[in-house]
């Protein structure tokens, strides 16, 4: 099986995965960088992650994933694509997860692409294991378009959830803590980079 083959799948599936613009995107940022390691919260059935390990030279992963299926899924996937020594991927719900058995930290990449109502805990929860230098990228921030027309989401589930994401994207995107920039990019992305110390605080020496 090939990378278009395991795309198809999760298609065929309904698996939601990466758009190719929006992996185009964060795979040349992470080359920019000279990337070696990567986490990412949501592995579904490893799509993003081979990708990403097949497009970024010696870099490393650990990706989590909470549902077994998939979990089971993405482990196959990896393994029958030979990357079983650079990506790690672990079963446990992100939130609960026990930070001490990632294998790579710390990461010069953080990425976020699972449940999107928990997108600022996961960010405050693993924000710590980035590099001083690295970055965290977030996808989905657009969520087919509807955060820019929640007035028009007729289901009350759906328009709670995309609440929740324009919520998180206002928060990144003001907070003095981070430089973050919204790219337009697959289902609209936030790149967001830790702001050094004297940026962020005026002396009063």
């Amino acid at each position: 099986m090939g990378l278009e083959e395991l795309k198809a799948l999760a298609l065929e599936e309904n698996i939601p995965i990466m758009q190719d613009e929006g992996l185009a995107f964060m795979i040349s940022q992470l080359n920019e960088c000279q990337a070696s390691s990567l986490l990412e919260i949501g592995s579904a059935i490893g799509y993003s992650a081979i990708v990403m390990a097949s497009h970024v030279p010696e870099l490393k992963i650990d990706t989590i994933e909470r549902d077994e299926l998939r979990y089971c899924e993405a482990k196959k996937h990896i393994d029958a694509f030979e990357l079983s020594e650079r990506i790690f991927i672990h079963e446990a719900d992100a939130l609960e997860f026990d930070e001490t058995l990632l294998k790579y930290a710390p990461y010069d990449c953080l990425f976020i692409d699972a449940a999107k109502a928990q997108y600022q805990k996961f960010f405050e929860k693993y924000i710590g294991y980035v590099k001083e230098d690295g970055f965290v990228i977030v996808d989905n921030l657009d969520f087919h378009g509807m955060v820019f027309d929640i007035d028009h989401i007729h289901n009350r589930n759906t328009r709670a959830l995309v609440r929740k994401i324009k919520r998180f994207k206002e928060w990144i995107l003001n907070n003095q803590d981070y430089e973050s920039h919204y790219y337009g990019v697959g289902d609209g992305i936030v790149l967001i980079r830790k702001r050094e110390k004297h940026e962020t605080h005026e002396s009063f020496e």
